[in-house]
């Protein structure tokens, strides 16, 4: 099977804004507050439709279940395709949230995943700001307590980020991302949110969010810790490369390419997320074009690819 590209999906939140138009030359609604595009989904909310090729205009989940074993190999079950992948445009501060794991997603909402995972930071504002769990020694009743008191913001731990930092963020962890960052979000596929604390914000309408306190009290794991995952890149022939996250839920590299790299797939469908530049895909008896902020998936029974141009991709596989 030859390699999938899919339609942008964009979503309006917020704290959205207009670095997708920006930086990528997205033709995004005039007007609107885009806070995500979805290069990749299978999930409820939305479902990726493929552009190009002879699947044209159809669906991801149809494609998938049409033609499983080629796109996922042998030995596996996914009744969907198992990540999400986002370009988060956060031109303000999201709320302070936690996600939860399988265990509980499954039993509350209606056999859904949970939602682990990683961040790894396009561009963002000179001091711009991650919360990436709490501070030591937090506890739920402290938590609580300055929940209700509205000074959260004390308990929080934040980090400072810059372009090429990766961040982990397993289900449980309390999080949020700062204003001025743009984000290449890699995930399970799950759009469980369990917002704590929204800054007292409200929509146009006058509309404050919902929260969701109690469940997120339920899966906060307060002995939770992260800090910034510092890539270390090998050279191999054509570019380099950094194997920047390993987790039961899904593996990412990133890889950074200067004339052509050769990638085996080892029978698993890897994605590739074009975070700068603009590559071409040669495989066996064709080529596609990636461009910053598409996402192209290659299907197991692709045994291998080459990537050829100037740029940086995101390379994730389970």
């Amino acid at each position: 099977m030859k390699p999938l590209k899919f339609k942008p999906i964009f979503m309006e939140r917020i704290w959205g804004g207009t670095a997708l138009r920006d930086k990528f030359g997205f033709d995004i609604p005039k007007g609107k507050k885009i806070g995500e595009l979805w290069t990749i989904s299978d999930n409820r909310t939305a479902v990726s439709v493929i552009e190009g090729g002879e699947f044209n205009g159809q669906k991801l989940s149809d494609i998938a279940y049409k033609f499983f074993e080629d796109i996922y190999g042998k030995e596996v079950n996914y009744e969907r395709f198992p990540l999400l992948i986002k370009i988060i445009d956060a031109q303000d501060k999201l709320s302070v949230q936690v996600h939860p794991d399988d265990e509980y997603a499954f039993k509350y909402e209606n056999g859904d995943s949970g939602k682990t995972e990683m961040w790894y930071i396009i561009d963002a504002k000179p001091g711009a700001k991650l919360v990436c769990g709490l501070k030591e020694g937090t506890t739920k009743e402290e938590f609580k307590k300055l929940l209700e008191e509205e000074r959260l913001e004390e308990c929080l731990k934040e980090i400072e980020v810059k372009p090429g930092d990766v961040i982990y963020i397993p289900s449980g962890m309390v999080h949020a991302i700062g204003e001025g960052i743009l984000i290449c979000e890699i995930q399970q596929n799950s759009d469980l949110t369990y917002r704590v604390y929204d800054y007292n914000r409200v929509d146009e309408f006058g509309r404050k969010r919902e929260l969701h306190i109690e469940k997120a009290l339920n899966v906060i794991n307060f002995n939770l810790k992260t800090d910034k995952i510092i890539p270390e890149f090998k050279e191999i022939r054509g570019g380099r490369i950094s194997h920047v996250v390993k987790s039961p839920y899904f593996q990412v590299s990133i890889i950074e390419i200067n004339e052509e790299v050769k990638i085996d797939t080892e029978g698993k469908f890897n994605t590739l997320t074009a975070i700068e530049g603009n590559c071409k895909i040669y495989f066996y008896e064709g080529t596609v074009e990636l461009k910053a902020g598409e996402t192209v998936l290659i299907p197991a029974s692709t045994p291998s690819y080459t990537i050829e141009g100037n740029c940086k991709v995101l390379k994730a596989y389970i």
